[in-house]
């Protein structure tokens, strides 16, 4: 088995160019418009029981894990020389609250079922006003 990379990313930053899948999860409740959560991030137990506070959040996340620990088998199969460590990103709009909250679980997951996991949290300290679009106003 190899080693794989989850990072989480904030979309307002861009896409990761070093991803082989992507996975979306701004369908999933959204802390930062909770003033008692905004400034925590999925690093906090507050944050990520409110992410996954749904039935439909748990859903989201079963089928989730279930397409990563497909993805990681095929990828153990695949035999290249020029292959390198699998890197899942997992992102939302900032990076800090639900695709931390889901990459963490799935790291934990992951790791129970034998697999090593890398955690990469590329844009948790970013704030909000490094992203300059003037769409918005």
């Amino acid at each position: 088995m190899q080693e794989l990379t989850l990072m989480t990313f904030g979309l307002l930053y861009g896409l990761p160019p070093e991803a082989d899948t992507v996975i979306g999860t701004r369908g999933l409740p959204n802390p930062y418009y909770l003033p008692a959560l905004r400034e925590k991030t999925g690093l906090d137990r507050e944050v990520r029981d409110y992410v996954f506070s749904t039935p439909e959040s748990e859903a989201y996340y079963q089928a989730v894990l279930t397409m990563v620990r497909r993805r990681a088998e095929l990828y153990d199969g695949y035999d290249s020389p020029l292959k390198v460590p699998l890197v899942i990103a997992v992102g939302c709009t900032g990076g800090k609250h639900r695709s931390v909250s889901v990459a963490l679980r799935l790291a934990a997951d992951l790791e129970a079922l034998g697999r090593q996991v890398r955690l990469v949290h590329r844009d948790i300290h970013r704030g909000r006003e490094e992203h300059n679009d003037s769409s918005e106003a």
